[in-house]
């Protein structure tokens, strides 16, 4: 509110207008994140043709930059849906004397890791700040012991994990795959940026169902929201004889009528939405903040959506018709392949969960994700689902979880 109020007093004195406009009211931000000397506004504000009007007094902007203590401002708009999640963000002022060929390069620092990106070109949020930290010790401890040494990104974006993984862990390499072109680029920028040898990250663009090495991986990671189901045969592939770990994200439609276990999050009721594209106050940054990487298809599901169902099928259309997409779906599993124990199934131990209580939803969905899974390994291995980590509020009441799923043969 007080972030509104202060644009809202700019706005008046840029203008020589007292009294506050209906206009005005309405395209208010209440949040911006910054980067740097850019600050980067909320969709659907101050980009409105009412401050449009406001602006073209040449005073507005300039005004902003001051009270914000920036040299830049900008607009995020939700990414395209062309298959590779082009950033469609605007940039509204930058201040006489900035570089043109840097005015809309962002970069954010997280950790000590320094992660770069064209706001034009690439999408970025920190939705997923916490689980890239979650995920450090954990790989860490596996490659302080040689028991891991390698881990394959299907969906690696700028370096979102890639990076912070190679950066504050020893782990030996990271094979980073992603089919957005731009964003390549802007990965192999970080990683020079962060002093990280070519030797330790091998860059791959393309499909990961195409692409994606076999039998290499210790962990896998498949970031991908709202789904990244398409990919899941490819991330079984991955894996290592011994077997490894996948690092599932899913969006999980959560009822708040079932158990009302969603109700003590402040945007469960969309109050508060974290959408991929959403902005954040200086004061969230540490914490909040996802993911992502490239579009890499997904499967429409009850439980699998954008904000909501037409939203999704919309999505998946764009993917099927995108240059990206393969020629023909890769076939289902022979349902005859199966190593289905249904038994042993009903024994394992059920996943552990960063909230005290997880929706039933979670649940049911970490159970079929075991059983589709185990459809793509060979015979007789056993798949766990170890733990749903909670990411955030994708939308009103669709959850962002990510599942870490343990995949060994038997014995």
């Amino acid at each position: 509110e007080q972030l509104a109020h202060s644009l809202l007093a700019a706005a008046a004195e840029a203008t020589g207008c007292a009294a506050p406009q209906p206009a005005w009211l309405a395209q208010l931000p209440r949040s911006y994140s910054r980067y740097g000397d850019l600050a980067l506004f909320p969709e659907g504000t101050l980009d409105h043709p009412s401050f449009a009007e406001l602006a073209a007094s040449g005073r507005l902007w300039p005004t902003v930059c001051g009270l914000l203590k920036v040299r830049r401002l900008a607009v995020v708009r939700r990414v395209a849906r062309d298959g590779v999640r082009s950033s469609r963000s605007r940039l509204l002022y930058t201040e006489p004397g900035c570089d043109p060929a840097s005015a809309t390069v962002a970069t954010c620092v997280e950790h000590g890791v320094s992660l770069s990106w064209d706001i034009a070109d690439c999408m970025f949020s920190r939705g997923n700040a916490a689980e890239r930290h979650r995920l450090v010790p954990l790989v860490a401890a596996a490659a302080a012991d040689g028991s891991e040494s390698c881990i394959v990104d299907l969906f690696a974006g700028i370096g979102y994990f890639t990076l912070p993984l190679l950066a504050r862990t020893g782990i030996a390499q990271v094979i980073a795959i992603d089919w957005n072109p731009a964003a390549l680029r802007w990965l192999r920028r970080n990683l020079q940026n962060n002093r990280i040898g070519e030797s330790r990250c091998r860059v791959l663009q393309g499909d990961n169902r195409l692409v994606a090495p076999a039998g290499l991986a210790d962990r896998v990671l498949l970031g991908l929201v709202p789904s990244s189901r398409l990919s899941w045969p490819a991330a079984c592939r991955c894996l290592r004889p011994a077997g490894g770990w996948l690092h599932v994200h899913e969006n999980c439609d959560s009822p708040r009528e079932a158990t009302g276990c969603n109700k003590d999050h402040p945007n469960a009721d969309g109050s508060d939405k974290d959408s991929e594209d959403a902005s954040r106050t200086d004061k969230d940054l540490s914490v909040r903040g996802s993911s992502d990487g490239a579009f890499g298809g997904l499967a429409i599901t009850s439980n699998c959506f954008y904000k909501d169902r037409a939203a999704t099928a919309a999505a998946h259309a764009a993917f099927l018709n995108s240059p990206h997409a393969p020629a023909a779906e890769l076939p289902p599993p022979d349902a005859a392949d199966c190593d289905e124990d249904p038994l042993a199934e009903a024994a394992e131990t059920p996943p552990v969960c960063s909230r005290s209580r997880p929706h039933p939803a979670w649940l049911s969905m970490a159970a079929s994700m075991a059983r589709e899974l185990r459809r793509h390994l060979p015979p007789g291995w056993r798949v766990r689902v170890a733990r749903i980590q909670f990411v955030k509020w994708y939308a009103p009441r669709v959850a962002h979880l990510v599942f870490d799923v343990e995949c060994r043969p038997a014995g």
